[in-house]
């Protein structure tokens, strides 16, 4: 009796498999030396492609990263990681899958700190994070081409720099909904009675529009405007790196 060997197909596969397993080990700071030799978001990379963590910084802000290969990813034919992101009392979860100059945030979830707002923003913070709930964000070489999912905010006094001075609102609870708005991020903030706060835009370009409405407004101490409420009576326009610079 004959033995049937392999056929081609099998150690076709065979070779591929074991090249993913040779690629998977390979040394992570090794790759990111590599691939981002101008990197200046991480440091301390240790571990390998199939998981391992860094310490990543940007602006006044630094934390960790952990990630995991994601395998499933493949059969989408994208590479995908699970990452967790974590600074302070500040920790979020999502997956993150990249192909050909695309990439996709997956369920996107967690909490951002009151400490790591203002390490962000320099402003008077209450001590209430935004909760972060299931966001989907997705980019592509055109523009924006996912946006997703809800975060809410507990609210409080906030303090923010406003012509040489500390300007004071009085915020009550919020949340926000996001969504696309042709290649824009779309951010639609309300009370939790759903009324309307404001919007923001977020430009494939960074800009960033700020739309305030007469409700937001009376929240902020001597402000005395006559517009309806769910007017925008504030409209502003800049770049998203300069928030971090007020």
């Amino acid at each position: 009796m004959t033995t049937k060997r392999p056929g081609k197909g099998w150690w076709f596969a065979a070779i591929i498999l074991l090249l993913c397993f040779i690629v998977l080990q390979l040394p992570a700071a090794w790759i990111v030396a590599r691939v981002f030799p101008n990197n200046s978001y991480l440091d301390g990379v240790s571990g390998n492609l199939w998981q391992g963590q860094a310490d990543w910084h940007y602006q006044q802000v630094q934390g960790v990263v952990h990630w995991r290969w994601a395998p499933m990813a493949l059969l989408r034919l994208r590479l995908g990681a699970n990452l967790t992101l974590s600074t302070g009392n500040t920790e979020v979860t999502m997956q993150a899958n990249g192909r050909s100059g695309r990439w996709e945030l997956r369920d996107l979830k967690g909490k951002i700190s009151a400490d790591t707002l203002r390490a962000a923003f320099p402003w008077q913070w209450p001590d209430s994070p935004i909760l972060l709930k299931s966001v989907q964000l997705g980019r592509d070489p055109a523009g924006w081409s996912l946006a997703e999912g809800a975060l809410s905010w507990g609210g409080g006094t906030l303090g923010y720099p406003m012509e040489g001075r500390v300007e004071r609102a009085a915020l009550p609870p919020l949340q926000g909904a996001l969504s696309l708005d042709k290649q824009r991020l779309h951010l639609a903030l309300t009370t939790v009675q759903n009324e309307r706060m404001g919007d923001i835009y977020l430009a494939p370009d960074s800009m960033l529009d700020i739309q305030l409405t007469q409700r937001l407004l009376q929240t902020v101490a001597g402000y005395h405007g006559q517009a309806g409420l769910d007017t925008a009576v504030v409209s502003t326009r800049q770049p998203l790196a300069s928030l971090g610079n007020n």
